[in-house]
């Protein structure tokens, strides 16, 4: 019925089975629960949870699970011996008795039955709709778990097979290297025996050279009573070619093999934490720059940010509040106390100062001075009070509580502003083009051993937790390793020219971006860890180039785009220093001292000594002084 036929052997669908019956069991309070699935290779129907019994394995179209499953009807059976279909063969191995059962199928995202879920002797009655609607959900929920479970599982053994594969082409490169080191090792043998051979060609060179100078030097002497010494040729010597000096490009370089990789790995994090209620892609497909990847909910976060905007209108009020104080009603009234009071005040001291002259003229008795005096008192008291309140108020507003009024208001408007951030990237886009990875995370809590990092609809993922990982292939990057002898002729910036067998005809462009300062030990020889990155590359290209692929790396390690060039055998190298024989006036080569600088197999760099139009000698050493 379904092309994900779970399988019987898989103990990460089994877990996940158990606990899903287990809840059934024990939310609908039935003595037992079974549930079946379809395996479309036999065409049966097979339990890998039965409680209280074995594995069942019967025909798709038999008893009441094959009418249920066939059908797709939901069965409800109080008798269960009354009924034909009911089978009782398992009651009678296992000593069970079945009363009641209810029957209803499994299926998937898509609609498909996937198997059945068989309720046996429920404690209370029959089920209530509200118990079926239970069931419908966790039957649902079910459904998805096990396909979801399935989907990974395949997903689990593709990756496998990649890994083997992958291990598989770490031994054939690590062969390929080995036999590579092995001719390298070789014709480094042979240029040193060819090396031997040339000094061995030398001396006897010399030896003969010697021997002709020494008979020239002694029949010049002997015929001769002076002279000039110069640069003599015999008659029958062979010609001198001779070659004009001339400006061209030198360049060396330094090949490796290495592999393609990414060129950098970009994670998505989740901004929020909440449930992922869209996922728009797979682990292991290519993705295009700015495609939506998934959606995360953000109920949560949105009550978060009503509160967050509840503190911050509070504190915007309380920061206004403090702002307009001296205009504000609470200062208006106690300067309208102040006032008052100060005016009873006054009015009280005049009234006191005439009772006391009429004190002393007689006119009034004693007793109604005191009386003034005491009424003077109370009042200046209540002045104090009215002028102590209108301190107080006034110290409601200074720049301390107005310093705290704008802190607190600036940490609400952050507050805000980050929720707001979050909740406008809650949905998630790829930042490059590339093929979305399966990143590698820390173990989680209540997640099966194996899926840390896997996320799909329905997962809760935490703020920072990293979704998906994307291998930008926008460009490439291919690590390589060298050895301690040509590490130190690579550098960082170095122009390199990638090719590789896996695509042929295509020459992709980088530059050296990494180059390690410390050696990793591998067999007997130390390497350094080299990686080398293109610049963005067409699509044709892209489409050639696979993750993996084996290329090789033609490092420029010194190029020169106008040098002053001589051939290779123009120059002779003597213990004295470095000379050529450059065409003199009369005709005859003239022996002059060189400075040189890099050396290629056809040319080499004069840096010193020569000009453009200079004329040498092609042959140096058959120039004989």
């Amino acid at each position: 019925m379904t092309d994900l036929a779970p399988r019987p052997n898989s103990p990460e669908l089994n877990q996940i089975l158990i606990q899903v019956m287990d809840r059934i069991t024990e939310f609908l309070e039935v003595e037992r629960s079974t549930l079946f699935l379809h395996d479309p290779a036999s065409h049966e129907l097979w339990t890998p949870v039965a409680q209280g019994t074995q594995e069942i394995r019967l025909p798709e179209n038999r008893g009441i699970a094959g009418h249920v499953f066939t059908s797709g009807e939901t069965v409800r059976i109080t008798d269960a011996y009354a009924d034909p279909r009911f089978n009782s063969a398992v009651d009678k191995q296992t000593g069970f008795r079945t009363r009641d059962i209810f029957a209803r199928p499994l299926t998937n995202s898509t609609g498909k039955r996937m198997g059945v879920i068989q309720l046996i002797n429920r404690r209370h009655g029959p089920l209530t709709p509200r118990d079926e609607k239970l069931l419908d959900a966790i039957c649902n929920q079910a459904g998805i778990a096990i396909e979801n479970a399935q989907l990974f599982l395949n997903l689990k053994q593709v990756n496998d097979s990649e890994r083997a594969l992958h291990a598989e082409l770490e031994t054939n490169h690590a062969e390929l290297r080995s036999a590579f080191l092995k001719i390298e090792e070789s014709a480094a043998a042979q240029e040193l025996l060819g090396r031997r051979v040339q000094k061995v060609r030398l001396v006897a060179l010399i030896v003969v050279v010697s021997l002709f100078v020494g008979v020239g030097l002694f029949a010049w002497l002997s015929g001769s009573s002076g002279g000039e010494k110069s640069l003599i040729r015999k008659d029958d010597a062979p010609p001198i070619t001779w070659h004009t000096v001339a400006k061209a490009p030198v360049r060396t370089g330094l090949v490796l093999l290495g592999n393609i990789e990414p060129l950098e790995i970009v994670n998505v994090t989740a901004p929020l934490r909440g449930r992922v209620t869209e996922k728009n892609f797979a682990y292991g497909e290519l993705v295009t720059k700015g495609q939506s990847l998934a959606k995360i909910d953000t109920a949560d976060t949105v009550m978060e940010l009503s509160n967050a905007e509840v503190v911050h209108f509070r504190a915007t009020a309380e920061l206004r509040r403090l702002e307009d104080w001296i205009k504000g009603p609470e200062v208006a009234r106690a300067d309208r106390n102040l006032l008052k009071a100060r005016l009873n005040f006054e009015a009280n001291e005049r009234n006191l100062r005439e009772m006391e002259k009429l004190s002393k003229l007689g006119i009034i008795a004693q007793t109604s001075l005191d009386s003034a005096k005491q009424n003077f008192v109370m009042q200046e008291s209540d002045y104090k009070s009215v002028q102590e309140e209108m301190n107080s108020v006034l110290a409601a507003a200074t720049p301390d509580r107005l310093t705290v009024a704008r802190n607190d208001l600036a940490n609400a408007q952050m507050k805000v502003d980050e929720l707001r951030s979050k909740i406008s990237r809650a949905k998630l886009t790829s930042p490059v083009a590339g093929i979305v990875i399966l990143p590698n995370t820390r173990p989680t809590a209540g997640r099966a051993a194996g899926s840390d990092g896997f996320f799909e609809n329905g997962s809760t993922i935490g703020q920072g937790e990293i979704l998906a990982a994307i291998g930008n292939l926008e460009g490439v990057a291919v690590k390589t390793r060298a050895d301690e002898v040509d590490i130190a002729r690579i550098g960082h910036g170095q122009s390199v020219r990638i090719t590789g067998d896996a695509f042929p005809g295509r020459v992709l462009n980088g530059r050296v971006e990494y180059v390690s300062s410390q050696a990793t030990a591998t067999g007997a020889r130390p390497y350094f860890e080299i990686i080398v990155k293109t610049g963005q590359l067409s699509s044709a290209d892209l489409a050639a180039v696979r993750l993996g692929m084996t290329a090789k790396l033609d490092i420029t390690t010194y190029e020169a785009a106008s040098a002053i060039v001589a051939p290779v055998s123009a120059v002779r190298r003597e213990s004295g220093g470095t000379f050529v024989f450059r065409k003199g006036k009369s005709g005859e080569p003239e022996k002059l001292a060189v400075e040189i600088g890099t050396t290629t197999p056809d040319a080499v760099e004069i840096t010193k000594g020569l000009a453009v139009g200079d004329i040498v000698a092609t042959e140096a050493k058959s120039v004989a002084p």
